[in-house]
This record gives C-alpha cells, structure tokens and sequence, in this order.
C-alpha cells in the first residue's frame, strides 16, 4: 500500500495557505512597506495616542478628530510615488487646505520623496527619488508657488531640531529633503529645520496647514533611524495640543471631512466565515462532491499497484529481475548488440547458480567465485573451460563476430551442463 501521508500533508499545507490569503486584508503590503505608515500608527498608539485610519467608505466627521496627517502622493503614473489605494473622489491638495481653513483643523501635509519602486524593492538611492519639479507642481496647486528643495548630496544628514524649548531630539536623514530656506515666499515660517534647510513650515495665507518636506520623519523606513520615532511623537503632540484627547487621523483616502458627524456610505467589506460557505452552495456543492468522489476512488484503487502483496520476497524479487531481464535484452536486440545480452545472460545465469547451492547472498563476484572452485573439484577441465567461455562472454562478448559468440556460447552450454546443480 502505498503511503498517503505526504499527500495529506500537501493538502493540508495547501488549505492552510488558502485560508491565509482569504483572511489577509488586502491593500495591506503598501501600508507595511519602507513607504507606508503602518508603523507611525502602532508607535503612537503605543505612546498614547488614539489614532483614527481613512476608509474609503466612510466619511469622517471633523469634530471627532484633533489633527490631520495626509501623506501626498503624485499621481503621474507608475514611476513615483504612489499608493495602490488611493481614492480621492476629487480631493485635491487644495481641498485640503481649503478644509483646514473652515474647520479650523491642524493639517499635516507630507511630501512625497521615494518613488513606488523602493516600496516594493526595499532599495533606497538617488534613482528612487521622486523629481523636486513634481512635487512643485503639486505644491502650487494649493498655492505655494516658487518653493525650491534643498536635497543631501552625502548619504545621512544628522541634526537635532527643536520642538520644545530645551529639548532637542536627534534625527536622522537619508538623502534628506528640505525647504531651500532662500526660495521660502514671505510670510512662510520655518517651525523646525537642519543646516540643510527647513524641514517644516506654515504660510500665514493658510495658518492651519504644515508642510512636512522629508517623508522619512514619519513613515516605516525612518522611523528606524536615529530618534526619528520621538521626533514623529512630538510633532504629533506639538500640532495637536498637549491637552487634546481626541484622536489623530491619518488620511491615505483623501476625502472630504464632514461638518458633525461620521457618515459610513458603504460598509467595509470584512471577509468572515459565512463567506467562505458561498464556495460550498448549490451549484459549487455539487462540483465539491463530485470532486470528493473522483479523489476517493483514485485512493482506493490506487492503494495496490501490482494486485495484492505477495507472501514470498523471493518469487517477488524473481519476476522483477526477469522483467528487467527480458526488457534489458530486447533493447540490446533492438540495438543490435546481442554480445552484450549474452554477456549479461551468463552473468545472471551464474549468480542464479550461486545462489541455488549457496543461499540468496551468494549472488555475487564472490559467490560466483566460490561456485567455480566447488566445479573445480568436480571435474577440474571442465570447471575451467566453463571459467573460460564465461569469462570470454562476459567481457569480450561486446566485441565478438557472431561466429565467436556462437562458439563460447555453446561452449558455456556443454560445459555448465555436464554438472549436476539441479534445476530450478
């Protein structure tokens, strides 16, 4: 019978795998990525700070949130930076800042700098960044037209800025990104920068709205590097206000906020175990049983192979050397090679006599060996002229004319016959 285990294993591991991509949510890779903020999120809810994550089927009342932070992406194709699930139904930067300003809400706005290649890459250089003419374009759409990017020719750039008076935090950057602090309009303020340039900034034309140049401070890849984690906290803090309680909302959707209250225009889909029965309904039951079906009579009349098991080992390992005998001498036929059929017929022929006088281990050179010196003392010139015609066929039979190997062969069939070995 053959072993089923492995296969069950399979189908086991198979299953196991299914489930798990049926309960991954999706949209998930870019979110956990070196561009994503998956991580911002969990270190601030571990400072205690609640925070709130966009569904695109929700809106999201303004009362209930303390600050905005919305990471922005160019939508200019594959190339630079993106998310998968964006959807802005028609928000664009400007909206933002035109909400911030009604709603009186602080709004983080976070440049992009990576291109989408280092999300899924993990590779971060000087072709991965986004061009500064992009996010230009971008930034004038809200209305900061002339701004110019100041971007590290080193690899890190390290500074310590200050949020709170006294308490400078190290940050570090790589291939940073600032505000040419020379290009700032008037009536722009640096809040926190490096020797590099202005890192972040509020216009007095839209007092509710920061601009974060280096996306590095916030998302998974930068929160790694020197204090940058403190850093993002005491930003979030210093938008927001030390006594505030309400929750932060990271904003990867980009819709509109409402006035009061939070307004859920289509339920999330959340997959659970009742969705996994539509596979199981009429008509997929039917292909599931039929299935089920096929398999257990594929077991069932695959478990023997050759019929039922044989009682004796032996008889079993004669068939299969016969087999393999006659297929092996059909093919030297084929060939044309009879001298070598011939050389292994009497190779066989002896270990076969070995062992009937010798037992099932005596199939061997030395078993072999010790059969001819048992004929030898039967009849010593016989013995040999057998030791001769079997050694002849067996190592020179390849090469021998036709009428050679008729004449040893014949040789052999005397010889062997003149000794009494029984027969089989």
């Amino acid at each position: 019978m053959r072993k089923s285990a492995p296969v069950l294993i399979l189908l086991l591991v198979l299953g196991l795998a299914a489930l798990a991509l049926f309960w991954l949510a999706r949209g998930s890779d870019y979110d956990r990525s070196p561009l994503g903020n998956k991580g911002l999120e969990l270190w601030l809810q571990a400072k205690g700070i609640p925070v709130l994550r966009s569904d695109p089927h929700v809106v999201q009342a303004r009362s209930k949130v303390s600050l905005r932070i919305v990471p922005l992406s160019i939508r200019q194709g594959e190339a630079v930076a993106s998310r998968p699930d964006d959807k802005t139904d028609g928000l664009g930067p400007e909206n933002l800042a035109e909400e911030a300003g009604r709603y009186t809400l602080p709004t983080l706005i976070v440049l992009p700098k990576w291109r989408g290649s280092v999300s899924t890459e993990g590779v971060a250089g000087k072709s991965g960044l986004v061009a500064t003419a992009d996010i230009s374009n971008e930034l004038d759409k809200i209305g900061y037209s002339d701004f110019g990017f100041a971007r590290s020719e080193a690899g890190f750039e390290e500074a310590q800025p200050h949020l709170q008076p006294g308490q400078p935090i190290k940050i570090a950057l790589y291939q940073a990104q600032t505000f040419e602090r020379s290009s700032l309009p008037s009536g722009c303020e640096e809040i926190v920068g490096m020797p590099l340039g202005a890192l972040l900034l509020r216009c007095e034309d839209n007092p509710d709205v920061y601009l974060l140049s280096d996306p590095d401070l916030l998302n998974n890849h930068g929160l790694a590097l020197a204090d940058n984690a403190g850093f993002a906290v005491s930003l979030v803090q210093f938008l927001r206000g030390s006594a505030e309680t309400r929750p932060v909302y990271l904003d990867t959707a980009g819709r509109p906020l409402d006035d009061e209250t939070t307004v859920d225009e289509g339920k999330s889909y959340e997959r659970s175990a009742s969705d996994l029965q539509r596979f199981f309904a009429y008509p997929l039951s039917v292909i599931w049983g039929t299935l089920l079906v096929v398999a257990a009579i594929c077991f069932w009349r695959g478990a023997y192979r050759f019929g039922p098991p044989l009682r004796e080992a032996s008889a079993n390992i004669e068939l299969s050397k016969t087999a393999a005998i006659d297929a092996t001498a059909r093919l030297l036929r084929l060939s044309g090679n009879d001298g070598r059929m011939a050389g292994q017929f009497v190779l066989h022929l002896l270990a076969d006599k070995a062992q009937l006088l010798f037992g099932s281990g005596a199939g061997n050179q030395a078993g072999i060996a010790r059969l001819f010196q048992r004929l030898a003392r039967q009849d010593k010139a016989a013995a040999q002229a057998l030791h001769a015609a079997a050694e002849a066929l067996i190592e020179r039979g390849h090469v021998m004319t036709r009428a050679d190997l008729h004449r040893n062969l014949e040789t052999f069939r005397k010889s062997l016959g003149s000794f009494d070995l029984g027969s089989r």
